[in-house]
């Protein structure tokens, strides 16, 4: 008797596994990359990757170009001429590059008019990832946020969890107050 209900556990098992292997199996993704050319004012989408069954990837090429609002410009202007982001972004690329990477961009992930600004979603700050694309991954590398009410722009500190407020060309201000108000 315990040699049937053995042989029964280890039937269901195999057919629970096979079962699930063959449902994941069918499952098709479109996952799309968008790689920011961090000297143009557009993003570009330079590739759509298919991940089928057999996770091989395949490239096609689209070209999508998204215009940024104004309000948009001048945040991503104060963001890119702060000395801490040319810090961290100089040399860069080639860095990326050498490590089998293919660039690294800017995303908007938050904003207080996220549609407008064609941002991710709702912030009553304006949230800047930049991050570095590979073929199988892209890697946040460091985030950035600008308050639209003291009007500063902030590095997040993931260790001590907060924001420290980083020094930008506050001339960019007066730009900030005509387009965005």
């Amino acid at each position: 008797m315990k040699t049937i209900k053995i042989i029964i556990f280890i039937l269901f098992s195999l057919l629970a596994v096979y079962a699930c292997n063959n449902r994941q199996s069918k499952k098709v993704k479109d996952v799309t990359i968008a790689i920011e050319n961090t000297t143009a004012e557009k993003p570009v989408i330079k590739e759509v990757v298919k991940i089928d069954e057999k996770s091989i990837l395949k490239k096609t090429d689209k070209i999508e170009q998204k215009e940024l609002t104004p309000c948009e410009k001048l945040v991503k202007e104060i963001l890119t001429t702060s000395p801490r982001y040319k810090q961290l972004t100089k040399g860069l690329d080639k860095a990326v590059v050498k490590n089998g990477g293919q660039s690294f961009g800017i995303s908007l992930e938050g904003s207080p008019n996220p549609r407008q600004d064609n941002a991710w979603g709702y912030s009553k700050t304006y949230d800047f990832t930049v991050y570095e694309m590979y073929a199988d991954r892209q890697l946040n590398t460091v985030r950035f946020s600008f308050n639209p009410n003291d009007k500063q722009l902030y590095e997040y500190d993931a260790v001590k969890d907060q924001l420290k407020p980083i020094e930008f060309d506050r001339n960019l201000l007066l730009k900030y107050e005509t387009a965005c108000k």
